[in-house]
């Protein structure tokens, strides 16, 4: 009788930590106080989460290079994913104005040689969130969402600061996502059911300010939070 009572409890004991490794990896990255807020319960963000509504959002972009404005429409699939993109030249009234296919992975399809520059900037900007957030990330103050390589140095990228916030478009709770390079900050701004950051500042390593980005405008009235 005593075996078989060692062997149930035993039998229990391995189960248990079963579970246990199989629920941890659905954990990572809820440290802190947040470690809480169970996997169920905690919202989840990726780029493109939140395109069905078909929200218009109209951005400001500026680089070393370039400085103009992007309305970018997010049309339902047909059955390919597409967005209308509208850019306005710096110091022209002529708008370019291109639909263009996008891929699962965020990327653009073909697109004519004088919009060509501008989505070349589009894809290194504001889509190039695609490489830390192409499958769901959570939105959890402390969340590590990734590393960033800078030579052989490390950053771990993380939600660094929850809050409502202003913006050119208005204001919404956002999650900042960051990482340091040297003494610089690298920040982008998340608004959940929002399928691009609204906001972006980033740094390259000698600490020059490599691109900066904002929402502008916004008209989303079937997105869940902006009806």
């Amino acid at each position: 009788m005593t075996n078989k009572v060692k062997i149930t409890i035993f039998s229990v004991m391995i189960g248990a930590g079963v579970i246990g490794l199989l629920w941890t990896p659905l954990f990572a990255g809820l440290p802190g106080g947040d470690e809480n807020i169970i996997p169920r319960e905690a919202s989840r963000w990726h780029i493109g989460k939140g395109a069905e509504y078909d929200p218009i959002m109209q951005y400001d972009i500026n680089t070393a290079t370039m400085k103009f404005s992007a309305k970018i429409e997010f049309l339902p699939a047909q059955p390919e994913k597409q967005i209308l993109v509208e850019i306005t030249p710096p110091q022209s009234g002529t708008l370019i104005t291109q639909t263009v296919p996008i891929s699962s992975a965020y990327t653009f399809g073909e697109v004519s040689e004088e919009a060509r520059p501008y989505f070349t900037t589009l894809d290194q900007t504001i889509f190039s969130m695609r490489d830390i957030a192409l499958e769901d990330r959570y939105l959890v103050k402390g969340a590590v969402w990734g590393t960033m390589f800078i030579g052989a140095m490390t950053q771990e990228i993380a939600i660094i600061e929850h809050a409502n916030t202003s913006f050119g478009f208005g204001s919404a709770n956002a999650f900042i996502v960051s990482y340091n390079i040297g003494d610089k900050q690298t920040k982008f701004w998340i608004v959940d059911n929002l399928p691009l950051p609204v906001k972006a500042e980033v740094y390259d390593i000698d600490g020059n300010l490599q691109y900066s980005y904002e929402l502008t405008s916004l008209t989303a009235p079937s997105t869940p939070g902006f009806g």
